[in-house]
């Protein structure tokens, strides 16, 4: 990761004319550690973009920190390795690196141990696929076709769509395939002013559709979930590896914020680990949302923006309970569980009736 210096961030403060240009020097690479700093985002102006453009990010508060490491793919359980460290048989999916990820619930079902892998050449960044476990059984799963991040060079105006899908089996209980299309846009270039510094960035708005569908084997019936659409905005800068600035959205709710820390002070760093999250659905929800947490009981916390606790109840042993919004304004909220696991929480989007 190449870290630019302070005279070189003046000069380029002062030189907003020339464009940037992102190419594969400006992506990860194996070894490569990024710390993150996350926050809340209020007032987020969407069309707050174009050409030659100062975006003024300065105030984000933090709140937690991440570490994200680019690590070896042979580092990765070796079941998991099977389609990523083949470049014989599966030479568009040999990955260039792995980034451990948070456990995930999807369809109610847990996927913990979470690792991704991506793949970067003189063309493109590809995110080609993850190992999971799945109910204690670790999986290695391919993503067909492959979902391209970017396209390179990367450059003001470009704009690119990538289809993508995996597929995954429950062993005994369901078979579950998620489709994503994503639409980039290179909708604006300037500098980017953040707590810790001011950087040259191509801004990158990347809508996220996604479509689950679940197969059932004890009933032989299948459903299908579209989710709802996720946005992704991100500010990207020569040689910093992953964007110094990404906000993500929700049904259009500004849901979180991760920026590049530079001087901001150390928080301690979260990394991804222990039991998942309670999966939540409807999500966004209007009138109700149902909450299951696989650690079974659980005390159940509804918190609005500013912290503020706005529900609180109690699951049985299975860990599944319902709350019903009524009379909470649109926003986004997180749901707090404590078990003897230990305290989790996931974002909850609200919409109006």
């Amino acid at each position: 990761m190449r870290l630019p210096t302070p005279i070189g961030l003046l000069l380029l403060s002062t030189a907003a004319q020339a464009q940037v240009v992102i190419g594969p020097n400006d992506m990860p690479s194996q070894g490569d550690t990024i710390r993150r700093a996350t926050a809340t985002v209020t007032g987020f102006d969407a069309g707050d973009t174009g050409a030659d453009h100062v975006w003024d990010y300065s105030t984000l508060t933090a709140l937690t920190q991440v570490a994200d490491t680019a690590v070896a793919v042979t580092s990765t359980p070796f079941l998991y390795q099977f389609y990523f460290n083949n470049a014989i048989l599966y030479p568009a999916y040999a990955a260039s690196f792995a980034i451990k990820g948070p456990n995930l619930n999807l369809a109610a079902v847990s996927l913990t141990n979470i690792y991704n892998y991506f793949k970067k050449d003189a063309g493109a960044y590809r995110d080609v696929g993850f190992g999971a476990t799945i109910t204690g059984l670790p999986a290695s799963i391919r993503r067909i076709p492959i979902d391209v991040v970017h396209i390179f060079p990367l450059e003001y105006g470009d704009m690119d769509t990538s289809f993508s899908a995996f597929e995954l089996e429950v062993p005994t209980l369901a078979f579950i395939r998620q489709e994503q299309t994503r639409y980039n846009e290179v909708d604006g270039w300037g500098m980017l002013q953040l707590p810790g510094g001011m950087y040259p960035v191509l801004r990158v708005k990347s809508r996220l559709m996604r479509t689950d569908s679940i197969f059932i084997n004890a009933t032989g019936t299948g459903f299908t979930l579209p989710e709802p659409e996720t946005v992704e905005y991100k500010w990207i800068a020569p040689g910093m590896d992953q964007p110094v600035l990404l906000i993500t959205t929700t049904a259009g709710i500004a849901t979180q914020a991760r920026f590049r820390e530079g001087a901001y002070p150390f928080l301690g760093v979260a990394e991804h680990s222990g039991a998942p999250a309670p999966f939540l659905y409807p999500n966004p929800a209007t009138t109700q949302v149902t909450i299951l947490d696989a650690s079974g009981a659980a005390q159940i916390e509804l918190l609005d923006g500013s912290g503020r606790r706005v529900r609180e109840l109690r699951t049985g042993v299975s860990g599944v309970t319902t709350i019903a919004l009524d009379g909470l304004a649109p926003g986004l909220y997180h749901v707090r569980s404590t078990t003897e696991a230990g305290v989790r929480t996931s974002r909850l989007v609200v919409t109006a009736p």
